[in-house]
């Protein structure tokens, strides 16, 4: 003998609530996780980049910050981070502080 299925809701506002807590939830715990992969990616590789004087490239500062070069050209396009040679059509260099400044700032989640 099968058991029936059924969805089962109290009424279709509570169905639709619970759907965008979960939803929230959701967001919440990915930004959390990047959180940590961030932090755990710094801490790995600090004195990789806090011994060296040279510049950042594009890819080290996606890499770094888990966006994707999309992401990056929206952030320099906004301001939020400004490369050192901004006449470049590709090959962008940052600094280690402004990259730092915005893991800081809480800008790291995608836009």
């Amino acid at each position: 003998m099968k058991a029936k299925k059924e969805k089962v809701f109290i009424c279709e506002e509570m169905d639709g609530m619970l759907k965008q807590r979960i939803d929230y939830l959701v967001k919440i715990s990915l930004i959390n996780q990047r959180k940590r992969w961030i932090a755990d990616y710094i801490e790995k590789n600090f004195m990789k980049f806090m011994g060296e004087d040279r510049l950042l490239t594009s890819d080290e500062v996606v890499e770094m910050l888990q966006i994707s070069h999309q992401t990056l050209g929206r952030r320099i396009k906004q301001g939020k981070l400004i490369p050192v040679n901004p006449e470049a059509k590709r090959n962008y260099r940052f600094k280690r502080s402004d990259v730092y400044k915005l893991i800081e700032n809480k800008e790291v989640p995608n836009d």
